[in-house]
């Protein structure tokens, strides 16, 4: 059989004047700079955006106990159960949208070092440095290490299952690839879909190293075994949580460097920066890593169901980064940092707007205004209650206790394992007690249309407040209309 060539080039001799300790020194630096700069990055102003819809479902699920959580995950977003479990923990440490985003700013971090780890093995200390900065620079890194979901843990242990693949193949050693096991298995506790990743793997062992695919697939299996529980309650959640997906289009697929990187500017920059890596053994495997992941999504979408959305995508912008980094290492090392910073440049206009909301429902105004306006005994209406605007949930996470009664409520989301609740089917009856009444009214989620003070209720809620109150006030925020009803 074949001896194949090691994975990685070995490690240059120190050249003339160079010390043992300035090397360690550079090999060190390589990755600790860019976790330096990726933490303080992802850190500024990371409490600052109020949570949005899906990390009030977050917060929603973080305060149940743990079997209430297991059972939510028999009704709706069973495969996100692990991530809720962790989430449930860090509540122990605090109420605030700051403290369920940390795990997610941890992992953000992170992975700019481990990317700079990845790309030092392949290719040396320059592009371990260009690649950890690039990855720190990615306003998309700072868009999900600041929320309270998923997607910056898939892209930190899709980078480390890969840099753990790679050790694998070089070593053969049992706990190399038990330490690959144990990367698939957080990356799929993470966000499922980011499994897709694997299908670069399998390329990978089969041409570098195919008498290996055999541990290779008792990795993936041991894996599996710890994500099928999980996969299984989602069985059939589909049309609760992405019903609302229409299939992609082909100018979808074209534009998903932009969609996944949240500019065109530099997702199309690093992408070609990548494709100018492509040389060697490994950077073409690294490429189909974060390509197949694409192609198969896109896939799945047309022919199984819509599901092809950008977000789910963002394990694949370290790997990419990667190999931009090899590209930028061809260039003095003045030169390369000079493109880092200024795609970081190009990326500060909308670092900033990351840092004012992450929504276009405008959740705290909407509290702040009810809390000002709302007297003792007042009740309050939420409308649609069975869509994804979550304004019962935003409304408690901002005013606590404080909040008007909900006059219509009959279980709410924890009595119904889900994260909706139940409203009594006598709205007339319900209102009865109560002189004043509040509505709040959200977008159309899907068209954009302003919601009106009464135009999203059902008909029988329209008929209990009309055939009763009198309307007296209405105030617009982003993402809602809001009015206030008296006897």
């Amino acid at each position: 059989m074949q001896t194949l060539a090691p994975l990685a080039p070995p490690r240059p001799e120190p050249a003339a004047g160079t010390t043992v300790r300035d090397e360690l020194w550079a090999r060190w630096l390589c990755w600790l700079v860019p976790t330096v700069v990726a933490g303080a990055v992802v850190g500024y102003r990371a409490g600052t955006p109020g949570p949005w819809r899906d990390e009030l479902a977050t917060w929603s699920a973080a305060h149940r106990t743990v079997p209430q959580i297991v059972e939510l995950g028999r009704h709706i977003d069973g495969v996100t159960v692990p991530y809720y479990l962790l989430a449930h923990v860090m509540a122990g440490y605090g109420d605030s949208i700051l403290v369920l985003r940390t795990p997610s700013m941890l992992a953000a971090t992170a992975t700019a070092g481990v990317t700079a780890l990845l790309a030092r093995r392949l290719w040396g200390t320059r592009a371990a440095l260009a690649a950890g900065l690039l990855v720190a620079a990615m306003p998309v890194m700072s868009r999900y290490g600041q929320e309270a979901r998923g997607y910056a843990l898939a892209a930190l242990f899709a980078v480390t299952a890969t840099l753990c693949l790679l050790r694998a193949l070089d070593s053969a050693r049992w706990w190399d690839w038990l330490a690959y096991a144990t990367s698939a298995l957080f990356l799929g506790w993470s966000h499922q879909l980011a499994l897709l990743l694997l299908l670069g793997h399998a390329v990978a062992v089969t041409v570098i190293k195919r008498r290996a695919l055999l541990a290779w697939l008792a990795g993936v299996a041991v894996a599996a075994a710890g994500i099928l529980p999980f996969t299984l309650l989602g069985v059939g959640q589909h049309a609760a949580q992405l019903g609302w997906l229409s299939a992609a289009e082909p100018s979808d697929l074209a534009g998903i460097a932009e969609t996944v990187f949240l500019s065109g500017v530099i997702g199309g920059a690093v992408c070609a920066l990548a494709v100018m890596a492509l040389r060697g053994r490994w950077a073409p495997l690294l490429f189909l890593s974060a390509l197949l992941p694409v192609l198969a999504l896109y896939a799945i979408d047309q022919l199984v169901t819509p599901m092809f959305v950008g977000r789910y995508l963002t394990f694949v912008v370290p790997l990419l980064c990667a190999l931009a980094g090899r590209a930028l290492a061809d260039l003095r090392l003045p030169l390369g940092l000079a493109v880092v910073l200024v795609l970081g440049a190009i990326g500060l206009p909308l670092q900033e707007d990351l840092r004012r909301t992450h929504s276009g429902s405008d959740y705290q105004r909407a509290a702040a205004i009810i809390h000002d306006q709302a007297r003792p005994g007042d009740g309050i209406i939420y409308a649609p209650r069975g869509g994804w605007h979550f304004a019962d949930l935003a409304l408690r996470y901002y005013l606590g206790d404080d909040v008007p009664k909900d006059v219509l409520l009959r279980s709410d989301e924890v009595a119904n394992a889900s994260l909706w609740a139940t409203e009594c089917a006598e709205p007339a009856a319900c209102l009865a007690g109560t002189d004043r009444v509040w509505t709040l009214s959200g977008d159309d989620l899907e068209t954009g249309r302003r919601a009106g003070p009464t135009d999203q209720l059902t008909p029988a809620q329209q008929a209990a407040l009309n055939g009763s109150f009198r309307q007296v006030s209405q105030v617009r925020v982003d993402g809602f209309t809001i009015a206030l009803f008296v006897r």
